[in-house]
C-alpha cells in the first residue's frame, strides 16, 4: 500500500470472544423472580410482574437510607441512638400486632451499628422503625428521603409506606427493585458485612440470628428476607460473587420460607450456567498491529490475562498510543495492558532507494 514515509498505519484485529448466553428459564410455581448482574436486571419472570408487598425487604432501603444520611466506616460503631419514650413505645405497639421485635428499654443507648444488625438480622421491626426516626426526625422525613434513593438505584416501582420496616403492606415493589436494592446493600461495605453475619451479639436484646438461613450455602453472602402474610408470600433477596461481580436474585410471593431458600438455589443453579467468568484476552495474545511498508507487520499483543463474567457482546476499544486494550459490555468493563516490539519509525536510506524503485528487499 502507498504511505509517506514516515506514515505508520495500526490495524486492529481483535475479534471479542463469542458469548454463548442463552438466557435463563425457571418456574417455580408461585410469584416472581429476578435475577442481576452488578444491579443491572438480566432475567426475570414472564408470568407475573405485578407490584406487591415487599414485607422485610424494605429494610434494605432502609439501612441504605441511614447510611447514607448517618454515614460511618467498616470498623467504627457509628453515631448513638437513646430509645426515647416515642421509640419505645414503637417497640410496645409491634409487641401488640404480633410484628417481629427486639427487645429494648426506655433510655437505652445502642449504637448505629447494633442497630441496623437488630434491624437487618432478626428483622427487627421496631428497630428498623428507630433508625428512620432517629436519622430523619420522623417517618415522613424518612419516606421522602428513600423515595428519591430508590428512584436514583433504579428501582422504579417501589411505593413505601407508613413505616420502614415493611410491616405495613402498603410498601411494596417488584422482584426486579429487590435485586437491585439487594445489590446496593451488598456494595456498602457496613450493610455487607452485617448482611453476612449468622449470629451477633446486641445490647439488651442478646445473641441475636439471621432469618436468611441460605446464609454461607453455595457461596450465598446475604442479603434479606420477608414475610407479611398471604398478601406478600414470602420473599427473599439473595446474592453471591462471581468473580468480582456480584449476582443478585429474589423470588417474592412463596407459599413457605422453606419454598423460596429452595426456589433460590434451584434460580442460583441456573444463573450460574449462564452467568460465569470468561476467558476475554490471553496473555501474549496478538490483538492488531502496526503497518509499513518498511516494517512489514509489527504484533501488538496483550501483556496479561483478562477473564470475566460478560454475559451481552462485547465492544473493543484500543487508545492512540496502543498501550491498553479495553473491553465493554452493558454490564461491566475490563482492560489489560498492551506491548509492541521496538520498530524503527522510519525507513533507513537504502530501505527509501528500494522502495522508490520498487526493488526487492533481500
Amino acid at each position: 500500500m502507498a504511505m509517506m514515509d514516515t506514515e505508520i498505519a495500526r490495524y486492529f484485529t481483535y475479534v471479542a470472544p463469542t458469548v454463548d448466553y442463552r438466557g435463563i428459564e425457571y418456574s417455580p410455581g408461585f410469584g416472581q423472580w429476578s435475577i442481576a448482574l452488578n444491579g443491572k436486571v438480566v432475567a426475570e419472570s414472564s408470568m407475573d410482574t405485578e407490584i406487591k408487598p415487599i414485607a422485610s425487604t424494605a429494610k434494605m432501603i432502609m439501612a441504605l437510607a441511614v447510611m447514607e444520611k448517618k454515614p460511618f466506616a467498616l470498623g467504627e460503631a457509628g453515631e448513638t441512638i437513646t430509645i426515647t419514650p416515642e421509640l419505645y413505645n414503637n417497640y410496645i405497639w409491634y409487641n401488640t400486632n404480633n410484628g417481629s421485635t427486639s427487645k429494648v428499654t426506655l433510655g437505652e443507648e445502642i449504637s448505629e451499628y447494633d442497630a441496623l444488625t437488630s434491624a437487618m438480622l432478626p428483622s427487627s421491626n421496631n428497630m428498623a422503625d428507630a433508625l428512620a426516626m432517629w436519622a430523619f426526625g420522623s417517618i415522613d422525613n424518612y419516606r421522602e428521603y428513600a423515595t428519591e434513593m430508590v428512584r436514583k438505584l433504579g428501582a422504579s416501582t417501589i411505593t413505601i409506606g407508613p413505616d420502614a420496616s415493611g410491616f405495613n403492606t402498603k410498601t411494596t415493589g417488584t422482584s426486579e427493585d429487590l435485586v437491585i436494592l439487594a445489590n446496593a446493600v451488598l456494595r456498602q461495605p457496613v450493610l455487607a458485612e452485617i448482611v453476612g453475619k449468622a449470629t451477633a451479639d446486641v445490647p439488651v436484646a442478646g445473641r441475636i440470628e439471621n432469618t436468611n438461613k441460605l446464609l454461607g450455602i453455595d457461596g450465598i453472602i446475604g442479603v434479606k428476607t420477608g414475610y407479611n402474610g398471604d398478601e406478600s408470600g414470602y420473599c427473599l433477596a439473595s446474592g453471591y460473587k462471581e468473580g468480582e461481580e456480584i449476582v443478585t436474585m429474589a423470588v417474592m410471593g412463596a407459599p413457605a420460607r422453606q419454598t423460596s431458600f429452595t426456589a433460590t438455589q434451584e434460580l442460583m443453579a441456573k444463573a450460574r450456567e449462564q452467568i460465569k467468568t470468561r476467558e476475554l484476552v490471553r496473555e501474549g495474545e496478538e490483538v492488531g498491529y502496526y503497518e509499513s511498508w518498511w516494517t512489514g507487520k509489527v504484533p501488538i499483543v496483550a501483556t496479561e490475562n483478562v477473564s470475566g463474567v460478560v454475559i451481552s457482546s462485547i465492544k473493543t476499544e484500543m487508545n492512540e498510543e496502543a498501550s491498553e486494550l479495553k473491553l465493554t459490555s452493558e454490564e461491566t468493563e475490563y482492560t489489560t495492558r498492551l506491548a509492541v516490539e521496538d520498530f524503527p519509525k522510519e525507513p533507513t536510506f537504502w530501505e527509501r532507494l528500494w522502495h522508490v524503485f520498487g526493488w526487492e528487499r533481500q
